[in-house]
């Protein structure tokens, strides 16, 4: 959201907060899917005014006030001189992220290098 916009004052964004408000949310978003659920409101209810591909591209509408939009926290810069900032919901809502590459895939060094150090991490986690 804008800094400037009254729900930046808040810690965290409840449902309610938002029923009014003008909301961007990612193409992806099923309408049976958990966000929905959270919103606890009928999905026809909303007014969702734009959906996106990019995240990028939405912030861009936000930094014009066009609406709120729904996303994953670190995927826009919101630090410094940003005209915008994240607020996280609250109950908090998590996605899951899955990382998919081709088994015989020939990768490049650097796209290799980050392959390898990403399993070694996760290798340390499970």
């Amino acid at each position: 959201m804008r800094k400037d916009s009254s729900l930046a004052e808040k810690e965290s964004i409840i449902a309610e907060d938002l029923w009014d408000k003008p909301l961007i949310i990612s193409r992806q978003t099923s309408m049976n899917s958990e966000m929905f659920s959270w919103l606890k409101t009928d999905v026809a209810k909303l007014n969702i005014v734009a959906t996106y591909d990019l995240v990028y591209n939405a912030s861009q509408f936000v930094k014009k006030g066009f609406g709120y939009v729904i996303a994953l926290d670190k995927l826009i810069n919101t630090t410094g001189d940003s005209a915008l900032c994240f607020r996280p919901l609250y109950p908090a809502l998590e996605a899951g992220l899955c990382i998919v590459w081709k088994k015989y895939q020939v990768f490049s060094k650097a796209s290799n290098a980050f392959l390898q150090h990403l399993q070694k991490e996760l290798e340390n986690i499970v």
